[in-house]
């Protein structure tokens, strides 16, 4: 029989903060495996375990077992973590259940930079259901125009115009929090989250509200590019007043986005959809996006998120306004 010593990940964290020596411990789990009630035994009952720090043991059992394996435990484990760390996964699996994969330079990054994100920025949602059909229509018109060009334009890049234009004429949403002030942006530059092998950026296009559909369109198609490449140079992913996620490709409906920092707000695009509605006393078919506006709470309102939807609903009603 192999002498390997069978014990569950937080059982050995429990033993290990009350003291306790495993190889003395009898488990009682599958196949032998020693398990959290072993420990909690072995804590109630020290004088059964000859290997046990009498010291350890008895503070382990002044405290209360569920909390042995909490935030603050976790965070002895690394001293890098603040206290209100979550534990570690590893201490909840077994080596032999899991591989292992580290993370690269931009996950560790972009884990880090989330989780102050969300954690810091008071978040609230706004959603809604935009009509289509109209942009729809002139997307498809001059895609038919720009054929022998070889030109394609996307959904996508009239939305960047139209929120960019959404962001002028509502400029309290194209700003940035900065402790004692909120700094309003001059022009609206709107990072596009692209989706890497390891990770996200979000590239920006600046003075979006300055420049062209199809300018948009190829200024995205190099960004994109150069982001796959790792050719962006830091001024183009970094900053910027305001960001899309466009997730519609994927036939996602509806899904919120967490606030790119500087940025206060961020836009979550779903895809569209075809939806039976009632007009003039008849049912008719739409298409509809919904799209979902994170904000944060300390330099964005309610009323200043909605009037803001509202604008890019009108542009995306009347999409030729966002040819001039």
């Amino acid at each position: 029989m192999s002498d390997r010593i069978i014990i569950s990940p937080l059982a050995r964290l429990l033993a290990g903060e009350a003291g306790l020596t495993i190889d003395t411990l009898k488990g009682t789990g599958p196949n032998g495996r020693i398990i959290k009630r072993d420990i909690e035994a072995a804590i109630a009952n020290p004088g059964a375990n000859p290997g046990a720090n009498p010291s350890a043991s008895s503070a382990a059992s002044a405290q209360p077992i569920a909390q042995a394996g909490n935030s603050s435990a976790a965070a002895n484990s690394s001293k890098t973590k603040p206290a209100s760390s979550l534990p570690d996964a590893r201490l909840f699996y077994d080596k032999t259940e899991y591989d292992e994969i580290a993370l690269s330079p931009m996950q560790a990054a972009i884990a880090d930079r989330l989780t102050v994100a969300k954690q810091a920025i008071p978040h609230f949602y706004l959603s809604r259901s935009i009509e289509m059909d109209a942009l729809i229509g002139l997307r498809t018109q001059l895609n038919a125009a720009l054929k022998d060009r070889g030109e394609k334009l996307s959904l996508n890049d009239f939305l960047i115009r139209a929120v960019a234009l959404a962001l002028m004429e509502e400029p309290e949403v194209n700003v940035s929090f900065a402790d004692d002030a909120i700094l309003r942006h001059h022009s609206a530059d709107i990072g596009i989250a692209v989706a890497l092998p390891d990770g996200l950026i979000t590239p920006i296009v600046k003075r979006a509200n300055e420049k062209s559909v199809q300018s948009i369109s190829a200024e995205i198609s190099s960004l994109a590019k150069r982001a796959a490449d790792r050719r962006l140079k830091p001024n183009e992913y970094e900053g910027g007043s305001f960001s899309v996620s466009n997730l519609g490709m994927f036939d996602i409906e509806h899904f919120t986005a967490v606030i790119n920092p500087p940025q206060a707000a961020i836009l979550a695009v779903g895809g569209t959809r075809e939806r039976l509605v009632r007009q003039d006393g008849e049912i008719i078919s739409k298409q509809e996006m919904q799209v979902t506006l994170s904000c944060d709470h300390r330099a964005v309102n309610g009323a200043t998120g909605a009037r803001f939807l509202q604008a890019l609903r009108a542009y995306c009603a009347e999409p030729h306004l966002l040819l001039f």
